[in-house]
């Protein structure tokens, strides 16, 4: 079923495979030393379960979503968590970026051996297997899966295709106990696809085409046993990953500012999916201009208005049913490898492309990782064609060219790694490269605005320029984080100038972009809880807590204290937080009512009994409210409140009432019934304070 070159001897490979990863390490050299850029913090620094050993993390990686508990996605790649956990705590790499890169880079070194012993299948000759090996490994367009840790889950899929799929060609050619060995490979390789990424399911896809477009004559009663191998880790998959989605406390909603096709009419959908398409192939044939992000607006939707965008839309449909016709035409003259390439990089593609299903975005350059090895094996095809043809182009020619274009990617791929070194570095590249894309500018607003010092006029023109590209949009359409990093730069700005009138000034372009930012948090939470609604569930009480913690900082800046607690208040119980509490504080003392001050902080001490900060501030409230009392005693010179005192006991059991009540609200029952447990029977409360 394929060329069946000639098997060299294993000396023949080793010094092509060991070129080909020195290559790569060479390009990706400067990786290394990338901090938890974009997503990594939250998959990794976020994320207890990576860090023991323990049946209880084992469980909930297996039952829990893949970006649990930071974000409600409904993605479940247990098997990428589990490579986290294997970094973090067998390795101990934990806080440091080397390793996590070391394995990206490893299983990258994995997949280059993959395909090329795929291209020496497929192409019958190992000079032009290694000349496809370099020219994928050394796409810049790879980095994202490379260079960005939480790639690592593409990497995987990826590996258990490529694996897979040459298991499937080795048994089908096979019998006894080879078969065997080779139908277990495939099992295997379907099980890593699956559990590291979704889109590891099109490994039945490619073996499909792989025995459409080889096997096109050929009986196929031999291939049906690979189907039955990837069977089993398909069924487990769907049946945990079904269990998983029934579990969570909420249904996951896309947003349409990450991917805009939901809810565009189907034809303008279809055909913006189909330029997406055309700008990954431009992308692969020009890779100078790279982005982590394409959110709204960078991609616009269809609107048959002929415009550039449109134009190209209608360009990139026609590329693909060019595409299309040509692979049915080369099936028909049995011009198999061609079948196969372009029928490989179109499966492939198919769980990302947004075509007929939106996803979560509508376009990231690490979904090209397994699609472009079509690509690169189109590009060694082309010139094994030109050496071939009448031409009589040389091979040393060929492959004279085809190394440096090679170089050309190797050092753009460098180059692009630099982007990655931190946060700041690869938001600019991505503002520069993607500037209609609202996120980046919102994200380095956020970055500039928390700098120390804050370059605070910087942080407010990303964060303006971020909710323009947003302000087009209806509330139900849009996303209420980008108005709240608005209005927390503008409240910063404020707190900055000497000048009273010029802060309250500031202060009230804060709570204009904060109030739209409420308004849009309360349309999206509508939404939630009419999914949840569909799926037999209660309301799960999600919303963005940050905004109402900004929100009630800037009206009691405003002279609103009372507005300031009801804010204050609701973000509380959708996420309790130390910060809650010392700004409930503020707004309390403002009012002139200093026992719900203290209970205020008290409540700060039982999110946080370690804090020094809190119990200083509790002292100096206690000193200043109630100077003849109990509440403040000394021990060894130092200062402390006491607990004994009537007045503070009657305040922590208040407080740990309220924390409890907090945490339930918030969906955290187990952390609501340990502070009732802690106020029962450590605090002395009464038990009845905890229903």
């Amino acid at each position: 079923m394929t060329r069946g070159p000639a098997t060299p001897p294993l000396r023949r490979h080793i010094p092509i495979l060991l070129g080909l990863w020195a290559a790569a390490l060479l390009a990706y050299s400067n990786s290394f030393q990338a901090g938890f850029t974009y997503d990594n913090a939250i998959a990794i620094q976020q994320d207890a379960r990576i860090r023991d050993l323990g049946s209880e993390s084992l469980a909930q990686i297996f039952t829990e979503e893949f970006w649990y508990p930071s974000m409600t996605t409904g993605l479940y790649r247990p098997l990428t968590t589990l490579t986290f956990l294997f970094n973090y705590t067998v390795l101990g790499n934990q806080a440091g970026t080397p390793g996590y890169h070391a394995v990206n880079f490893a299983l990258h070194g994995v997949n280059i051996a993959l395909v090329y012993l795929l291209g020496w299948l497929l192409l019958g000759e190992i000079s032009w297997a290694g000349l496809l090996a370099a020219l994928w490994a050394l796409h810049p367009l790879l980095t994202e899966s490379v260079t960005n840790i939480v790639g690592r889950a593409d990497e995987l899929a990826a590996l258990g295709v490529l694996a897979g799929l040459l298991c499937h060609i080795r048994g089908g050619q096979a019998a006894g106990l080879r078969k065997a060995a080779w139908l277990a490979g495939l099992a295997l390789s379907a099980a890593v696809a699956v559990f590291a990424k979704e889109s590891g399911v099109v490994l039945v896809g490619v073996m499909l085409c792989y025995d459409l477009a080889f096997g096109r004559f050929k009986p196929w009663k031999p291939l049906l046993a690979g189907y039955a191998a990837v069977a089993a880790p398909y069924a487990l998959f769907f049946f945990l990953r079904a269990r998983m989605l029934d579990r969570m406390a909420a249904a996951p909603v896309i947003p349409f500012v990450d991917n805009p096709l939901i809810g565009a009419p189907p034809v303008a959908a279809g055909l913006t999916a189909a330029g997406v398409i055309g700008r990954y192939l431009w992308l692969f044939l020009w890779p100078a201009r790279l982005s982590c992000d394409y959110s709204y607006n960078q991609i616009p939707v269809f609107r048959g208005a002929l415009a550039w965008g449109d134009m190209a839309a209608l360009a990139s449909l026609a590329v693909c049913l060019a595409a299309a016709f040509a692979a049915i035409h080369a099936w028909r003259r049995g011009w198999r490898l061609a079948c196969f390439a372009i029928a490989f990089f179109f499966v492939t593609l198919a769980p990302t492309a947004n075509l007929p299903i939106p996803i979560g975005s509508i376009m990231a350059e690490r979904w090209m990782y397994l699609p472009s090895v079509a690509l690169v094996l189109g590009v060694a095809m082309g010139l094994q064609a030109l050496e071939r043809s009448r031409a009589g182009v040389s091979k040393k020619t060929l492959m004279a060219a085809a190394g440096v274009l090679c170089a050309a990617w190797g050092v753009r791929t460098y180059l692009r790694n630099m982007d990655w070194r931190d946060q700041r570095t690869l938001l600019q590249s991505a503002v520069e490269a993607a500037p209609d894309s609202f996120r980046p500018h919102a994200m380095l607003a956020n970055l500039l605005a928390n700098a120390e010092p804050p370059p605070l006029d910087d942080a407010i023109r990303e964060a303006e320029h971020s909710t323009a590209i947003l302000d087009r949009l209806g509330d139900r359409e849009n996303l209420a984080l980008p108005f709240a990093l608005e209005g927390m730069c503008y409240r910063l700005k404020g707190q900055s100038l000497p000048d009273a009138a010029q802060s309250q000034a500031w202060y009230r372009k804060a709570l204009g972009a904060l109030e739209r930012a409420r308004r849009i948090d309360s349309a999206r939470r509508e939404t939630i809880d009419r999914a949840d609604r569909a799926r037999g569930k209660g309301p799960s009480g999600m919303g963005l807590a940050l905004l109402y913690l900004e929100l009630g900082s800037v009206q009691r800046l405003l002279g609103q204290p009372r507005q300031a607690l009801e804010s204050l208040e609701y973000g509380s119980r959708l996420s309790p937080m130390v910060e809650f509490t010392e700004e409930k504080s503020r707004a309390w003392r403002d009012l002139g009512d200093s026992d719900h001050a203290a209970v205020a902080l008290l409540e700060g001490m039982i999110l946080d009994r370690n804090s020094q900060r809190l119990a200083a501030e509790i002292v100096q409230l206690y000193q200043e409210a109630a100077p003849l009392s109990c509440a403040v005693e000394t021990r060894g010179g130092n200062f402390s409140f006491n607990t004994q005192c009537p007045l503070v006991h009657n305040h922590v059991c208040e407080a740990a009432h309220n924390v409890a009540a907090a945490y339930r609200d918030s969906g955290q029952m187990d952390q609501a019934a340990a502070i009732a447990q802690f106020g029962i029977g450590s605090l002395g409360c009464a038990a009845n304070l905890f229903p």
